[in-house]
């Protein structure tokens, strides 16, 4: 018997196929006690996540365990056949994945999926008996409406719903362990808290141990018993989660401690009152067809949207998914033609111009999307990548490869990436790339749409600074559109907050993060995670 859920000791793995056998974790030991959270933290390619996948025997092809142990409940696993490793997955370890869309087949309803798990695990089991465990497994994990839930198929639930499912998934053979990778990164503050919430009930209620890898310090305030922080695949700092917040020991865990957002708002700075952009009353309404009818439905997504934005300013869109900040965005950028309102460019309403007339005034606000992965194609060099929109508005050749420089350079990147591919480059670099390609036009408005929630806290941070110092040497006007409330107090002059495709609050920073006073800003400020425990973090 022991008293470990979960014992890790000394574990390493390699590129098997290396000559040089490369090794990505080196040395990690850790363990995990019934009912208790342990977070491993680190950013992009710290070890974290081939630590879980190393526990589970989901390693990618060319990776193995070649030194050190690990136990699960006593039961060594590294060594183990492939049929002993399938037993185990289920009935006595789990993984919820970041990603629900991608983990969940599209063309099975959400609760087949449940479903699928009984059956291959405990054939014997009546076909009514799976049908009453999938819903109470909905209930378990506060699903709305579960009856009606689970005959749903995964484009038809939201963020939350579809994570909430991966869970129940989880637990549906109560399994010892469950391993939760980067479970919220991807979720709006509100329904990441509630994950949160859900996952620490479950651990009472259940008496399970969880490995929770995450890259924000402010999770793990907000669920962790231990902690144990990772870097280029070691291990550099372990304890009591309460003793590392407040006394980290090691230079990195209080670098990414420093690096959440939140606990300090920017300094209130005089805005010339030039206002730039000015958007009035502006809606969009798509149009659908129901599954089983032909009869054209209305979905507002937008509602008589007002705002200004000023010469210098940020000004920060905020709200949940669904709210319409992205819609707005896309409108105001015209990559989507409103449904009425209007929208001024200066003297210029652009809100109904017809494309012709639209092209000369495109180089005036520049889009920064979410994902610089999909955002940059594959098979063009950075240096052809930077100035491929430009040349649209007539740069020659030989002003081009200057161009390229200089737009490297004012991201903080040097001219050895023009020849390369977007593939060799980190997250961070490739939204700087990102950045510096919505630049080539000299836009007067740079719209960054959630540009930075996909990144680590800590290459977050630098992207943020980044465009900070944007704005003040170009002068450039930024309309930062975010779910995250952290991350608009810290650059954002001014917030927009929006519910439900209206605007339902707006004003100065430091007026709405200290006085707001609709109930869904304060809701979207409670849950920011960690948010009070790191304010006192960072400043002791």
């Amino acid at each position: 018997m022991t008293d470990h859920v979960l014992s890790i000791e000394n574990l390493a793995v390699a590129v098997i196929a290396s000559s040089h056998g490369n090794t990505v974790v080196k040395d990690v030991s850790l363990s995990v006690g019934p009912q208790e959270v342990v977070c491993v933290v680190g950013e992009s390619g710290s070890g974290k996540s081939v630590t879980s996948f190393s526990v589970m025997g989901i390693l990618s092809p060319g990776l193995a365990p070649v030194a050190g142990s690990i136990k699960l409940l006593g039961e060594e696993l590294i060594g183990a056949s492939a049929a002993r490793m399938r037993e185990l997955r289920g009935p006595r370890m789990a993984m919820i994945f970041q990603e629900p869309m991608t983990a969940l087949n599209p063309v099975m309803t959400v609760g087949e999926q449940i479903a699928e798990i009984f059956r291959y695990h405990k054939p014997g089991m009546s076909a009514s008996d799976i049908q009453d465990r999938v819903r109470s497994l909905a209930e378990d994990v506060r699903l709305p409406d579960p009856v009606n839930i689970i005959r749903r198929y995964p484009h038809q639930l939201s963020g939350g719903q579809r994570q909430r499912i991966m869970i129940a998934m989880a637990l549906a053979l109560e399994p010892a362990l469950l391993i939760a990778d980067e479970p919220t990164t991807a979720l709006d503050v509100t329904t990441q808290k509630q994950i949160l919430d859900l996952i620490r009930d479950l651990v009472a209620r259940r008496g399970i141990g969880v490995l929770f890898i995450t890259h924000d310090f402010g999770v793990v305030a907000e669920i962790a018993d231990r902690v144990v922080v990772m870097r280029a695949g070691s291990v550099v700092e372990s304890g009591p989660a309460q003793q590392v917040l407040a006394h980290p020991q090691q230079a990195y865990t209080r670098s990414l401690i420093d690096a959440v957002p939140g606990s300090k708002l920017p300094e209130a700075r005089k805005i010339a009152d030039n206002v730039l952009l000015r958007v009035e009353n502006l809606s969009k309404t798509y149009g659908s067809r129901g599954l089983f009818s032909s009869r054209p439905t209305a979905a507002p997504a937008l509602q008589d949207a007002s705002l200004n934005l000023r010469r210098g300013e940020i000004l920060g869109i905020v709200g949940e998914s669904g709210s319409g900040k992205s819609t707005l965005a896309r409108c105001i950028s015209r990559l989507q033609m409103p449904s009425s309102g209007d929208i001024w460019l200066g003297d210029t309403n652009i809100a109904r111009m017809h494309e012709r007339k639209l092209r000369r005034h495109r180089k005036s606000i520049q889009v920064v999307f979410q994902d610089p992965n999909r955002s940059l194609n594959p098979r063009l060099r950075i240096g052809d990548a930077l100035v491929e929109g430009a040349r649209n508005f007539g740069i020659g050749t030989r002003e081009a490869s200057d161009k390229s420089r200089q737009l490297l350079a004012l991201v903080g990147m040097d001219d050895s990436a023009l020849t390369r591919f977007p593939h060799q480059f980190s997250g961070g670099q490739r939204q700087r790339i990102c950045i510096a390609r919505a630049l080539a036009s000299e836009p007067d408005i740079l719209v960054a749409d959630e540009a930075v929630s996909a990144l680590d806290v800590s290459v977050q941070a630098q992207v943020i600074e980044l465009l900070e110092d944007l704005r003040s040497r170009l002068g450039l006007s930024i309309l930062f559109i975010t779910h995250d409330l952290r991350v608009a107090g810290q650059l954002c002059d001014r917030l927009v907050v929006m519910q439900s495709g209206r605007i339902v609050e707006q004003g100065a920073t430091g007026d709405l993060f200290n006085h707001p006073r609709e109930p869904y800003t304060r809701d979207l400020l409670a849950a920011a995670p960690g948010r009070v425990f790191l304010a006192r973090a960072k400043t002791a």
